[in-house]
C-alpha cells in the first residue's frame, strides 16, 4: 500500500504543480492503535513555485483527496485512503503556534513520501510553547467528550478513546513540559502515576479493543472515564512554562524551502 500511496502522492504534486516536502500517516496507525480494517490519514506539506507566490490570485493552501481500496477517487466518507495537504506557508504557521497535528507530523514514524526529519523537528522539542499545546489538547479532549459522549446518540469505544487520548496528551504536556509520543501505549505508560488503576486498566483494555476492530460498537457510558474527565474539567491548570518559539526561526527556515533548489 505505502507504494502505491506514493504514486497517488506523485499525481497529486503533477496535477497541482507543487512540490512535497514529506508526506506521512497521522491518524490510528501512527498512534499505534490500528484495526485491521482502519483506514489511511495521509497528511502532506507542499511548496509551489516562488512564481505562483507573488500572485494577486494565489493558489489553495490547502488540498484534499479522497480514494477508496482500489485508488479510485471518491468522496472522503467511506474512502480507504483519506489525504489532507498544507501548503508550507500555513503549515509553520499553525507550527509557530504549537498546534498540536503539525507537531505531530513532524514525528509520525510512518513516512510515505519525502522525509519529515527536517530541522524544525528537533527545534520544537525544546521550543514549543507549553500553554498552547496544553490548551490544543485539552480543548481536543473537552470537544470530544461533549460533542460524542456527553450529547452523542451513538457512543462507541473509539469516541472514548479519542476523548483519552486528548486528554492524556495534554497532561503530559503539563506534568513532563514535553512533547507526548504518539504512540497511545506509551503515553499511558509514561502517565501512569497520574491516573487511577481503574483509568489505566480500562484504557488497556479499550486499545486492545480498538486493535481488534470493535470501535465502533455501541456501548453504554464507561463511568470510570466519566469520572476522570469530569474531575480534570474542574481543575485549574497554570503556572506554564513562558518560552516560545522564535519567529526568525521560521522566517529562516521558510525561506529555505521557498527559495532554494532543495524545495522546488
Amino acid at each position: 500500500m505505502k507504494n502505491k500511496i506514493k504514486k497517488v502522492l506523485e499525481q497529486i504534486e503533477t496535477e497541482n504543480e507543487i512540490k512535497i516536502i514529506f508526506a506521512i500517516e497521522n491518524g490510528s496507525r501512527s498512534w499505534g492503535m490500528a484495526s485491521k480494517d482502519s483506514d489511511y490519514d495521509v497528511r502532506f506539506v507542499f511548496c509551489r513555485n516562488i512564481d505562483k507566490y507573488i500572485s494577486l490570485s494565489p493558489d489553495k493552501k490547502v488540498i484534499n483527496a479522497a480514494f477508496d481500496k482500489n485508488l479510485n477517487p471518491c468522496d472522503v466518507h467511506g474512502s480507504l485512503v483519506d489525504m489532507s495537504g498544507f501548503d508550507i506557508f500555513k503549515y509553520l504557521k499553525l507550527l509557530f503556534s504549537s498546534n498540536p497535528t503539525t507537531i505531530e507530523w513532524l514525528n509520525s514514524p510512518i513516512i510515505y513520501y519525502g522525509s519529515n526529519n527536517l530541522p524544525m523537528r528537533d527545534y520544537m522539542k525544546n521550543n514549543f510553547n507549553q500553554e498552547r499545546l496544553f490548551r490544543h489538547y485539552f480543548s481536543l479532549f473537552r470537544h470530544n467528550y461533549h460533542e460524542f459522549i456527553l450529547l452523542g446518540k451513538a457512543i462507541t469505544y473509539k469516541k472514548y478513546l479519542y476523548s483519552m487520548r486528548g486528554l492524556l496528551n495534554a497532561k503530559y504536556v503539563y506534568e513532563y513540559d514535553k512533547i507526548p509520543p504518539l504512540n497511545l501505549k506509551q503515553t499511558l505508560e509514561e502517565i501512569k502515576m497520574f491516573v487511577s488503576d481503574a483509568v489505566y486498566e480500562k484504557s488497556q483494555e479499550i486499545i486492545e479493543i480498538k486493535s481488534q476492530g470493535l470501535e465502533r460498537d455501541t456501548i453504554l457510558r464507561i463511568s470510570e472515564f466519566d469520572e476522570f474527565f469530569d474531575k480534570e474539567l474542574k481543575k485549574e491548570y497554570k503556572n506554564f512554562n513562558t518560552r516560545s518559539p522564535d519567529i526568525k526561526v521560521f522566517n529562516d527556515f521558510l525561506k529555505q524551502m521557498v527559495l532554494n533548489n532543495k524545495a522546488l
